[in-house]
């Protein structure tokens, strides 16, 4: 991951409440892709939509959505950094979800420690890119 280039995050746009951040927090781009509904017999896709991070860490994330998502909804993700080619499952729980200027919808996600998922080596991988900074 030494090619890309990852930063701390900054204050921008937080929700009303404040910062409840418990870590740092990188700028950087990683891709998401949520599971907001599971594929079915009548639809064998389901409904997953793809995002790209504003800054993550190893406990949660902050992204742009065109459209809102369900505070205390737990979804299925898996993320990647960008110029990376390793995939993290993981389970995610949306913390807060607020309307941006742009008209779009920023997102705070925790990430879940849950058995089944990638969340070791997604902190790792977290901790790693700190550490290159």
């Amino acid at each position: 991951m030494a090619e890309i280039d990852y930063s701390f995050g900054d204050n921008e746009e937080l929700p009303a409440e404040g910062d409840n951040r418990r870590e740092y927090r990188l700028t950087g781009n990683a891709r998401i892709v949520l599971e907001l509904e599971s594929p079915s017999p009548d639809d064998p896709e389901g409904v997953r939509l793809t995002f790209h991070t504003r800054d993550l860490s190893p406990t949660g994330m902050r992204l742009r959505s065109f459209e809102p998502l369900t505070p205390q909804a737990l979804l299925p993700a898996e993320v990647s950094f960008s110029g990376s080619g390793e995939v993290f499952p993981l389970t995610v729980e949306v913390v807060w979800c607020k309307p941006a200027s742009d008209g779009r919808w920023l997102v705070g996600l925790s990430i879940i420690e849950s058995d089944g998922t990638g969340y070791i080596d997604w902190v790792e991988a977290v901790a790693s890119a700190m550490g290159e900074n």
